[in-house]
């Protein structure tokens, strides 16, 4: 393999080994010609998922250079701009948070302050909320999809293993990652830490309209309240997300929501027992069913 290009073994090593000129010399070998300055102009103003979208249209490789121009653009990232966090590089530390809290829950002793000291300001530089943000938060969900059930329960797997502490920089942690979830992630705690029904009045606040709250967040608020079974007051506000969603003709949300107040249904006799309740609940079931279809709940 000439010296200007990256052989293929690069899908086993990474590619931070390799030379800048062997990174750019392999793209321009399968179709996508530039040099450095021509990397930072794309690269600008997108994140490297982006990127690798344009280079995908032109792009010659196949087999183990197949999926290159994605970890091309993440490596000339990282090197080009290393004052900009990319999804791959906070996906990765994410990962190693996840695997050394594992220990914390299964009573090891287990030190999690330098990564939280780590993943803060990592987190603190990305940008407001707005079009990049989603479009970095995007990149980042579909790198985390394996890890997003152990991601989302640390905070109170934390606080039942007894490290206060770190849940409440994990429940700190997730709602500057997610914003959608400020104060929903840390109301969960707070019911869960004790606090039960100050949290859930929290919770149920949360879940209510209100002028610039999103519904993403008023559903998130339901997740918690379902988790901490709380019937009552999802049973109160539920169905009222729900049609809120629905005007606003966000139907995979309303499907979501749906799905919890038929769950809630399932486990409680005392609603079962309630015949408006249940045929208000079945309706908007299937109202979902038909908009956006089965998938599987």
């Amino acid at each position: 393999m000439s010296a200007d290009r990256v052989d293929k073994q690069w899908k086993t090593k990474g590619l931070s080994g390799y030379s800048t000129a062997a990174i750019l010399g392999t793209l321009g070998h399968y179709g996508v010609a530039l040099d450095e300055a021509g990397f930072k102009a794309l690269a600008e103003g997108q994140y490297p998922l982006q990127v690798a979208g344009e280079w995908k249209r032109r792009w010659k490789g196949t087999g183990p250079f197949l999926p290159f121009p994605y970890a091309a653009a993440d490596e000339l990232m990282r090197r080009f701009f290393p004052g900009r966090v990319t999804p791959a590089h906070l996906a990765e530390r994410l990962v190693l948070l996840l695997g050394r809290a594992s220990d914390a829950l299964h009573g090891k002793p287990a030190d999690l302050e330098p990564d939280f000291d780590e993943l803060e300001p990592l987190v603190a530089s990305l940008p407001a909320p707005g079009e990049a943000r989603t479009l970095f938060s995007s990149e980042l969900v579909s790198f985390l999809d394996r890890f997003a059930t152990a991601f989302e329960q640390l905070p109170m797997g934390l606080m039942r293993a007894g490290h206060a502490g770190a849940a409440a920089r994990a429940a700190a942690l997730q709602e500057s990652l997610f914003p959608d979830r400020k104060g929903v992630v840390t109301a969960l705690l707070e019911a869960g830490a004790g606090a039960r029904e100050a949290g859930i009045e929290k919770l149920r606040g949360l879940v209510g309209a209100a002028e610039g709250r999103s519904l993403f967040t008023r559903y998130w608020a339901l997740d918690a309240l379902s988790q901490l079974d709380a019937d009552d007051v999802l049973a109160a506000t539920g169905l009222a997300l729900f049609d809120d969603a629905a005007r606003e003709n966000r139907w995979p949300l309303a499907d979501s929501v749906i799905h919890l107040m038929a769950r809630l249904l399932e486990r409680s006799a005392t609603l079962k027992a309630d015949a408006a309740f249940t045929e208000a609940v079945i309706s908007r079931f299937d109202e979902a069913h038909q908009r956006v279809g089965h998938h599987g709940h």
